[in-house]
């Protein structure tokens, strides 16, 4: 009998630990998913002492591609007809505006070497100069770590390189800006066409690889192509990787290509060579675009420049494209620009006293133009000149051997004034205007 009745309190102990775990369980759930009671939360009153405060990075990574390049560089069949760079010398300068207190160019994925640049102020004691640096580069990308004391309008640093040849075939000029890294970023090219290559170069900064999405707009028909290579592209950690996009979308009168990272921003640029034969016909590289705009300016436009003006827009939109003067807009041509397609305007040459090409849209539209000027013995070179953005404060550097001209438009109806403050190479103010 005792044990019987042991047995009957030990199944009792038994379903009653198993009840009670049951109800915790029970009790657990509705604390996770029921709302939190207002009386056991603290509330703040609202106060005229609350402060707002702006958070923004303090270190930046500007990317600086490497010298123009051919696309394909073997060294195949007799010499004579070899593809080569020739004489080609690329200078690069860089310069930090603001409160930068250090900004050092490096080759990307090398921690230090000899050819390291750390921007210097030409006086520490005056507030007006800029902090500088600059190199010849013989091959490779650049890249500018910045770091600032805050983030301000007027803060942060610029560079440029600049390649230049007088045989070979990429003879002529071709510059870029150092590009800012993103997520996403997108190209409006130029034709690709035979005897033009159009070199893709996407690079990761970040210490992690990434991969990026290619998607490829047309001038011949509406809509994303189907390319003939891969729609991807592996790149690795502190590296590079290249497409070559003419070959994967030949034939068009120009092309829309955005690039594509999920997680690690990249920077990206596209080198662009064209040759008539054994001739050579410029080289450019082309940069990452600004927003779409309903007003847009394509600045550095010559008098007697060949120009091509391309368009790309997500909806059906018309526009009318003028020459800028410094009397005012000169009419060129209206367009129609339809929806997920490139419409490629040839504007013949610019008139007397030209300065840049204006696109007046009823929808934001992408823009950009091709410059062409020719040369001796049937020779050109070309410039590849994006819509610039509108910004308060923006800075430029030019490298050593280069002249340049500084075209400023104003897209507003009201009068603007604008200030140009010029830096020797050691960075020290010396004159304003």
């Amino acid at each position: 009998m005792s044990n019987k009745t042991s047995g009957f309190k030990r199944a009792i102990g038994i379903v009653l630990g198993v009840i009670t775990m049951l109800v915790l369980i029970a009790l657990f759930v509705v604390l996770v998913m029921a709302p939190i009671p207002n009386i056991w939360v603290d509330k703040v009153a609202a106060s005229d002492n609350a402060i707002d405060q702006t958070v923004s990075p303090t270190q930046s990574e500007t990317y600086c591609p490497a010298p123009i390049g051919l696309a394909d560089t073997g060294t195949y069949g007799d010499s004579a007809f070899q593809a080569t760079v020739g004489n080609l010398s690329t200078q690069a300068r860089y310069a930090a505006f603001g409160s930068v207190y250090s900004a050092t160019v490096s080759a990307i994925g090398q921690k230090s070497s000899s050819d390291d640049v750390t921007l210097k102020d030409a006086d520490s004691t005056d507030d007006s100069s800029v902090k500088t640096g600059a190199q010849k580069i013989n091959q490779g990308a650049r890249l500018i770590n910045t770091r600032m004391l805050q983030a301000a309008a007027g803060t942060g640093t610029v560079g440029t390189i600049a390649s230049w040849a007088d045989d070979g075939d990429v003879r002529g000029i071709s510059a870029a800006s150092c590009v800012s890294t993103s997520l996403s970023q997108s190209f409006l090219l130029s034709d690709s066409t035979t005897g033009t290559t159009q070199q893709l170069i996407v690079s990761n900064l970040s210490t992690k690889p990434t991969t990026v999405d290619i998607a490829v707009w047309g001038s011949e028909t509406a809509g994303k192509m189907a390319l003939s290579t891969q729609s991807t592209l592996s790149v690795p950690a502190e590296g590079e990787s290249s497409m070559e996009l003419s070959a994967a979308v030949d034939g068009q009168h120009g092309l829309f290509v955005t690039v594509s990272s999920k997680e690690t921003p990249i920077a990206s640029v596209v080198r662009t060579v064209t040759m008539d034969g054994l001739t050579s016909k410029g080289s450019d590289f082309a940069l990452p675009l600004p927003t779409a705009s309903n007003a847009s300016v394509a600045p550095s436009i010559t008098a007697g420049d060949a120009v091509t003006a391309y368009l790309f827009a997500k909806a059906d939109t018309s526009t009318g494209l003028s020459w800028i003067t410094a009397k005012g807009l000169v009419p060129a041509k209206d367009a129609t620009v339809t929806a997920d397609k490139v419409t490629a305007i040839d504007l013949g040459e610019a008139p007397d006293g030209a300065l840049g090409v204006m696109s007046t849209a009823e929808d934001a539209v992408s823009f950009s133009v091709k410059a062409t000027r020719s040369g001796d013995s049937g020779q050109a070179d070309f410039a590849l000149v994006n819509a610039g953005e509108p910004s308060e404060f923006s800075g430029l550097a030019l490298p050593d051997g280069v002249k340049a001209s500084i075209t400023l438009a104003n897209t507003s109806n009201a009068r603007r004034t604008v200030t140009l403050r010029a830096y020797d190479d050691a960075g020290a103010s010396v004159t304003s205007k």
